[in-house]
């Protein structure tokens, strides 16, 4: 096993491990006036929910970070520690999902095989998907309920089980300023590498929605957000521009909803647009310093790479036109859709080159 590990500080923290090793019907609708009393009144009915899904935290942890900054080289090795005790835990539980040539990620909530992820991952009730787990072993599953209201749906495992997987939490944990972890399977599941671990903090909360700064990409839609203890507190829902600026949702609207979601519930038909998939290009970058934008990162196997980008180029034309800024060219991208053939200007050593990309999509 080969742990990399990278630790950044300035306000926060952020802690990235990834560890890379080979690894081996018909739709249901319900109407919304059918969803249970206590999903009305915010209760929640715990009896309706697998025991075991509910359980206490398995980690084990005895020490209490969730608001604490390490001040000390000793207060952060003691941080890291519980850090690294966790990702094996929450990494079982991570699976990617395929459905219909999209990836996206979930998480094993349940021994049965419940897997909550996003709606827009997943679409709609009765939809035959793929859940692929990390050490490989790949199980058919079904879509049994999405609120596309909240992004949110339950994926129910065809198989028996047992498998593997990670308690909710009873409570709301998520506030302002908490440390919170999230994992997923960023470009989609990736043969040789494990679930990514992410660390961030919560930015903001509401009845339906958190941010948090974690780390995330295309292929992370779906995954889970856990606190610090050894449970799911949320989904990854809407992954912003930036790729530090996330939203989720809080593992509380699943409870809510819990036998809804797994009985084929579906909201009433409404005229809503669904979510658009978003042309990806698989690049991180900066502005270069005498304009363009320099590429710090390329991701594997996305259209950048295929196209031949490569980390250290400058971009400094799209289609013709000038990119001074990182900004700038993000917000060309917002034009363009998925499959869309751009042409693209970099610089390299000095010397320009043009190079062709078919821009993927996010999920």
């Amino acid at each position: 096993m080969n742990w990399r590990l990278v630790s950044i500080f300035s306000t926060g923290i952020i802690l990235l491990y990834c560890l890379l090793l080979p690894a081996t019907g018909s739709s249901i609708t319900r109407a919304e006036d059918s969803i249970t009393n206590s999903s009305r009144t915010g209760e929640i009915d715990f009896s309706k929910i697998p025991a075991k899904a509910l359980k206490g935290s398995p980690a084990n942890i005895k020490e209490n970070w969730d608001d604490t900054l390490p001040q000390t080289v000793q207060e952060l090795q003691r941080f890291e520690d519980v850090t690294t005790r966790l990702a094996p835990l929450y990494r079982k539980a991570t699976v990617g999902i395929q459905v219909e040539g999209g990836q996206g990620s979930g998480v094993v909530v349940s021994p049965q095989g419940h897997v909550l992820t996003a709606a827009h991952v997943v679409g709609e009730v009765g939809n035959r998907v793929t859940v692929i787990f990390p050490d490989g072993s790949r199980y058919y599953a079904k879509v049994a309920g999405v609120d596309e209201s909240v992004d949110a749906a339950i994926v129910r495992l065809e198989s028996s089980g047992p498998f593997p997987f990670v308690p909710m939490a009873r409570t709301r944990y998520t506030k302002p300023g908490r440390w919170v972890i999230a994992t997923g399977h960023p470009n989609g599941y990736q043969v040789d590498r494990l679930p990514v671990i992410r660390l961030g903090r919560v930015i903001a909360v509401t009845p339906k929605t958190v941010q948090t700064d974690c780390s995330l990409v295309g292929g992370d839609s779906g995954g889970p957000l856990f606190d610090m203890h050894g449970r799911v507190v949320g989904i990854h829902s809407r992954i912003g521009a930036s790729n530090s600026i996330n939203f989720h949702v809080p593992v509380q609207v699943y409870l809510k909803d819990w036998e809804a979601l797994n009985a084929g519930y579906k909201p009433a038909e409404k005229k809503t647009k669904p979510i658009p998939s978003k042309a990806y290009v698989g690049i991180r970058g900066r502005n270069a310093n005498n304009g363009g934008c320099l590429i710090t990162e390329v991701s594997p196997n996305g259209p950048a790479q295929k196209a031949g980008i490569e980390r250290g180029d400058i971009l400094i034309q799209c289609d013709q036109k000038k990119i001074n800024t990182f900004a700038q060219l993000v917000n060309y991208l917002k034009k363009k859709k998925p499959s869309d053939e751009m042409e693209i200007t970099v610089l390299r050593n000095g010397k320009r080159e043009k190079l062709t990309i078919i821009l993927g999509k996010t999920q």
